[in-house]
């Protein structure tokens, strides 16, 4: 008996050690860089195709929508083909993959347009998504050129100068990419306009995104990035000189003497923002921004709450009458900061809570990033003495409704908001005669943006829009409308 069960304990030990760690499910990723090579925006001698998404944490990596973990190969039967397979767990099944296919080198990344590509991962143990071209191209196109430019008055009357400062152009369409750009120079015949000449072959009636973005030793605004959403140029079938544009950045003035600042934020019937649905067993609350001694984390998730990585750490808040929290358990989450004498005065953040399930929120991607979408932060501006931040979370997130109407309009229109003057809720309403990318952002009166109500592709029709201030101070405030060509600019005032 004893030597039966031995036997059959060193079969099993055998199979065990034959089975694979973990049941797989085989994700084949493919794209077409035909056009690409034909352009010669893409070389492979310097050049490589990568793939990133919200779901290269569950494939082993430690960040999303990042790095260079996954990079596809030629394949063997054709040249312009590139694969690549992604093993993931068995538990990826019935989940929605989003990526963007990704040219990498040395120096810059050149990502697909939006929007993402998306695929639903089925039982299959072996699944191959469709072959599709490099940012959707499956032609060459037109070719013809641009002509950006920047009128740098109110940022050279700021402090602005060559000497080390520099203005660049960053886009979704090479020649631009999103990062580092491409430098923008001063024009002979106005010292206040900047410009620079850029070839691009795209389809007829494509259009190209960009936004400018200054570098140098001086401290600009949200890190240098236009505040305001991309301005999209539609290409016609000719040479394109645009306009003078005023960059939506300001130089933000350093500290002089210590900061210490209170945050507050109201958890009270909070809502995670993936799916709007209301936070149950929440255990912490944290915040993060680009101002030390905040940090904006690498990955959000439970790796950003550690001291050990002191560059992408969130900072926690309390609730239980310490670090300056009033009243314990009233789900008023607290924490004082010291903002020390130096930095920029100009300070985004954003907070995440954990709470029952987060770790499963987008694909177990950023899933502490749950407050608010993409860009949508909150802001202060130090002024050298004590301050108390409230915010009740979310409330960068405002209710949008498109008006039901057989009548299309037949031009853009922006109205007055209402009522005018508010406290602390408000109405704008907007019209757009055709399907357009449609953005709506507040600014206060040193330009600063202070809230993102829209930015998104919105089809023809009438439009509302509610803005809650309750977090704003009183004082006048801009609201700019801006889709297409289109842009428009109104003024309201909140009264408290």
């Amino acid at each position: 008996m004893s030597k039966h069960l031995t036997t059959l304990f060193i079969a099993a030990f055998v199979v065990a050690m034959s089975s694979p760690a973990f049941a797989t499910k085989n994700v084949t990723f493919q794209v077409d860089m035909g056009v690409y090579l034909q352009l010669s925006l893409f070389h492979p001698a310097s050049d490589s195709v990568v793939v990133r998404g919200d779901w290269q944490m569950m494939a082993g990596d430690s960040i999303t929508w990042g790095g260079n973990m996954f990079v596809l190969v030629k394949d063997n039967t054709n040249d312009s083909l590139y694969t690549l397979t992604v093993p993931f767990p068995d538990s990826v099944a019935g989940k929605t993959l989003n990526y963007k296919f990704v040219i990498h080198n040395s120096s810059s990344d050149s990502w697909e347009n939006d929007p993402n590509r998306t695929y639903l991962v089925t039982a299959d143990v072996n699944q191959q998504i469709a072959v599709d071209y490099f940012n959707r191209r499956a032609t060459a196109g037109v070719t013809h050129y641009i002509t950006f430019q920047a009128d740098m008055t109110t940022l050279q009357s700021q402090g602005f100068t060559d000497a080390s400062d520099s203005i660049w152009v960053r886009g979704d369409t090479p020649p631009l990419n999103w990062g580092p750009g491409i430098r923008m120079t001063k024009t002979l015949l106005n010292p206040h306009i900047y410009n620079v000449k850029l070839q691009f072959t795209v389809a007829v009636g494509d259009s190209i995104g960009y936004k400018f973005f200054a570098a140098g030793t001086d401290q600009f605004s949200n890190s240098g990035w236009e505040s305001a959403n991309n301005s999209f140029y539609h290409m016609v079938d000719q040479d394109t000189v645009l306009a003078p544009r005023v960059p939506a950045i300001t130089v933000v003035n350093s500290t002089t003497t210590d900061d210490t600042v209170k945050f507050v934020m109201d958890m009270t019937g909070a809502k995670e923002r993936f799916h709007e649905t209301t936070i149950t067993g929440l255990k912490s609350v944290w915040v993060g921004g680009g101002v030390k001694p905040l940090n904006w984390p690498s990955n959000w998730n439970f790796a950003d709450t550690t001291t050990a990585d002191t560059v992408h750490n969130l900072q926690r808040l309390y609730d239980d009458g310490t670090h300056g929290d009033s009243i314990a358990a009233d789900n008023k989450w607290t924490t004082k900061l010291v903002f020390a004498a130096g930095v920029a005065q100009y300070v985004e953040y954003k907070f995440g809570a954990v709470f029952n399930g987060v770790d499963t929120l987008n694909g177990g991607a950023s899933y502490m990033d749950n407050e608010a979408g993409f860009a949508l932060n909150h802001s202060l501006l130090l002024n050298g003495t004590s301050m108390t931040v409230y915010n009740t979370f979310g409330d960068q997130v405002t209710s949008v409704q498109r008006i039901p109407s057989s009548d299309l309009p037949t031009r853009f229109s922006l109205a007055q908001n209402y009522p005018n003057p508010f406290n602390p809720s408000t109405t704008i309403s907007y019209a757009i005669p055709a399907n357009n990318l449609v953005t709506l952002r507040i600014y206060n009166i040193l330009g600063q943006e202070v809230a993102t109500l829209v930015n998104e592709k919105q089809a023809a029709g009438q439009y509302t829009v509610s803005f809650d201030a309750g977090r704003l101070a009183s004082g006048m405030y801009l609201y700019r409308l801006e889709a297409g060509k289109f842009s428009f600019t109104k003024k309201m005032l909140l009264l408290k």
